[in-house]
């Protein structure tokens, strides 16, 4: 997500510098705000799941840190980051059209739930002191 946040930015600010009253298309100011909105929209088109990816890569690292500590706390967080990860696939299935990105969302929620089912097994054993 950096790199749309990035690309807004960018935008926001060239198309600033566009002068809408006596604007060319081929103004240099112009252009390249075109080709940073362009980027910018069609980025958001194709990382449609990168929100739910970073929740599964949370849900990874707790999960991880879960491991190494033996703190139930960690095994907690890594649920609820599959908790938000399952509610953005549904969000994003609700709208979307597209069969690659449906099947790409339907392959992110299999990994989801293959998560859940690891992580509600796991024990670790409490470490000694």
């Amino acid at each position: 997500m950096e790199m749309l946040e990035e690309l807004e930015k960018d935008f926001n600010t060239l198309a600033n510098k566009i002068d809408f009253k006596n604007y060319d298309p081929l103004d240099p100011n112009f252009m390249k705000a075109s080709v940073v909105g362009l980027m910018w929209l069609v980025g958001g088109k194709l990382c449609c799941g990168s929100d739910v990816e970073e929740e599964l890569d949370g849900a990874a690292k707790y999960f991880q840190m879960y491991e190494e500590s033996g703190d139930s706390s960690f095994k907690d967080m890594a649920n609820d980051e599959l908790r938000h990860a399952g509610i953005l696939i549904k969000k994003h299935l609700a709208k979307e059209t597209d069969a690659e990105t449906r099947e790409k969302l339907s392959v992110l929620e299999r990994k989801r739930q293959d998560m859940a089912k690891m992580i509600s097994t796991a024990t670790v054993p409490m470490k000694s002191e």
